[in-house]
């Protein structure tokens, strides 16, 4: 029985830079030769002019309207780290980040690259100042996860209904969170997201790490960004809504959490950590041979949208030739599957941020349409026979291929 290789390129979509897209300008046989016996389109990750976050993006992916189900990106990213969640725990995600003596931020990802050991002495400095936020009656839990990025976690009479510290962007200082509703939870869980906030620019300034930073030219830890507060919603697992058995690969904690959530099952490889220098051969050989026991395997490509967010045109194009390369090894096994390419959402190398344009997307498989289109790419994908479908339309199709769906009405 045919399975389902979903390839998502992160942030893959993109405007032309002199005429031409990364998707346009790689070398991709591998994507070419599927797109030129599929069917291609372009694809509005939640609706058009939307700006997808990279979460309610993957929610509609799965097939899960992101305006029902989302109650914040914190709690994705902490099931994606392994950080139980209880009931009324509110999760946030967190950035390492640099500011200046007045708390203007200057880097929102301190330089983005974070070594272990640094990573290691923020959650120990973390863990101080959790002990000291007992004093609040609040517990406080803290994990890195890829490179910049992390998770919090409140435990205790707290609420999701908080804004952001981070203002999104470079030259702004960083914000007061406040309470976004009248209830004694929420005004305690900004008073603490705010302490919390101060207390680590305080004792940021005593880290070793920052000294050695210091004397290596980068940028110091002396911040942490806290945005998406959230609290796990109730889903109905994919395999009850869709049929499917799904699984998915991916080094991102914040998709792995996503995909926990709506029931698909995660998997790792090395080599696939989340970054723009991460090496595909096992990610792609355990996503084949994963197709064996799944009706669909996701596997997740971040680099593109990490180059996109650094305005690197080439980086971003390295990233989809390099992954090609180790997809054309494994091509004669999946003619008699389905694939699907697409992005999430479009991170423009120019614009460094998430923008609401549709995205390219392909469909291949032995009794797919084939229509005119042989390039994968902004510029070309718009001609095809799929034309321009929303991101959650996207699993009721596949269903639809597997057999799994249920018929509508008699």
């Amino acid at each position: 029985m045919p399975s389902v290789l979903w390839i998502l390129f992160d942030g893959g979509g993109d405007r032309p830079v002199g005429g031409k897209t990364a998707f346009h300008t790689a070398f991709k046989p591998a994507i070419d030769y599927l797109t030129s016996l599929g069917s291609c389109g372009i694809m509005d990750p939640i609706s058009p002019g939307v700006r997808p976050g990279s979460d309610t993006a993957h929610l509609s992916l799965f097939g899960y309207d992101p305006y029902r189900y989302y109650t914040g990106r914190g709690a994705f990213e902490a099931l994606g780290a392994d950080v139980e969640l209880k009931p009324g725990d509110v999760a946030f995600r967190t950035n390492l980040a640099t500011v200046d003596e007045g708390g203007v931020v200057i880097d929102r990802r301190a330089g983005r690259y974070i070594s272990p050991d640094e990573a290691r002495a923020v959650e120990e400095l973390m863990y101080r100042i959790g002990r000291e936020a007992e004093k609040f009656g609040v517990e406080v839990f803290y994990r890195s996860t890829v490179e910049h990025r992390g998770v919090l976690v409140l435990r205790g009479a707290v609420s999701h209904r908080v804004g952001d510290t981070d203002p999104h962007k470079v030259g702004a200082p960083l914000l007061k969170s406040t309470p976004l509703d009248d209830s004694r939870e929420a005004a305690k869980t900004a008073e603490v997201v705010n302490w919390l906030t101060e207390r680590f620019r305080e004792l940021a300034r005593e880290l070793e790490i920052n000294k050695a930073r210091q004397r290596e030219g980068r940028p110091p830890i002396n911040a942490i960004l806290l945005r998406g507060g959230g609290y796990m919603p109730k889903i109905e697992p994919i395999r009850e809504k869709y049929g499917v058995k799904a699984a998915a690969i991916a080094g991102v904690a914040l998709i792995r959490g996503v995909a926990r959530a709506v029931g698909i099952e995660t998997h790792t490889a090395p080599g696939l950590v989340g970054t723009k220098d991460d090496v595909f051969d096992e990610a792609v050989r355990r996503a084949v041979e994963l197709m064996s026991s799944y009706q669909l395997v996701f596997l997740h490509v971040k680099g593109t949208d990490s180059t996109s967010h650094d305005s690197d045109f080439a980086g971003k194009v390295s990233v989809i030739e390099r992954f090609d390369k180790t997809l054309s090894s494994h091509l004669d096994k999946l003619l008699d599957h389905y694939v699907v390419v697409t992005s999430d959402h479009a991170t423009p190398v120019l614009v460094r941020e998430h923008t609401g344009e549709p995205v390219p997307l392909l469909l291949y498989g032995p009794d797919v349409v084939q229509d005119d289109v042989a390039k994968f790419s902004e510029l070309t994908c718009w001609r095809g026979a799929l034309g321009r479908v929303r991101g959650i339309d996207i699993m009721p199709t596949l269903a639809s291929y597997l057999g799994t769906s249920e018929k509508f009405g008699e």
